[in-house]
């Protein structure tokens, strides 16, 4: 089963249940074909307490190139889904700056990563407000984390802005963190200065916002 895999899931998921919407995110393009190929065959979603008929399939692509048009140094990660890390057999339900990069890199790099712990750390925090949930999955549950957190790289040199910037966007459109695949590490990514990013095709809501709507 693709939820088995013990490395980083090739996808992320998120339920919208208020606009009956399910959002498949993967860095994999075959990944996306096969899904797509999938519901126009298969239309009925059966995800236990929650199922729907397929009656549209959206595909929305982002380039680097998309996203460096739309750089900010100042942004805020909304957290929007319930995020949290797993480290030695214990939940880590806190918004470390150093794990929600290292998460996002791991999107796009397998194997040894080396990580700039450093730079991280010159990174300034603007606003963070947080609460604590519990998540159940029927078998097992998971502490994670709501809330928002505002970070400033303005201090770091322009190619390390330029970087953060990237993994902020690639996190917000996978997810940070544990069982994204299940649906946790959702994000909103608000830009505060420079360029608003914009998800292509996005409503009117969601237009300073990228990865949810």
């Amino acid at each position: 089963m693709i939820h088995d895999r013990k490395e980083r899931q090739i996808f992320s998921a998120h339920l919208l249940i208020e606009n009956d919407e399910l959002h498949i995110q993967s860095p994999s393009k075959a990944f996306i074909q096969c899904m797509q190929q999938h519901f126009l065959v298969q239309k009925e979603i059966d995800l236990i307490d929650w199922k729907g008929v397929v009656q549209e399939v959206q595909l929305i692509s982002y380039s680097d190139e998309d996203i460096m048009r739309r750089f900010a140094t100042k942004f805020t990660l909304h957290f929007i889904s319930p995020t949290t890390f797993y480290q030695s057999g214990n939940y880590y339900p806190l918004p470390d700056p150093t794990l929600l990069f290292l998460s996002a890199l791991k999107i796009t790099h397998t194997g040894n990563i080396d990580f700039p712990y450093s730079m991280i750390r010159t990174i300034k925090i603007n606003y963070a407000s947080f609460k604590t949930v519990v998540v159940d999955f029927e078998k097992f549950q998971a502490i994670g984390f709501l809330g928002k957190m505002t970070l400033n790289t303005n201090k770091l040199p322009f190619e390390d802005q330029k970087w953060l910037w990237k993994l902020a966007c690639y996190g917000s459109i996978m997810g940070f963190g544990y069982k994204t695949a299940w649906g946790m590490g959702q994000v909103k990514l608000i830009p505060h200065n420079q360029s608003k990013l914009r998800t292509p095709y996005a409503s009117e809501k969601s237009q300073e916002v990228v990865g949810n709507p």
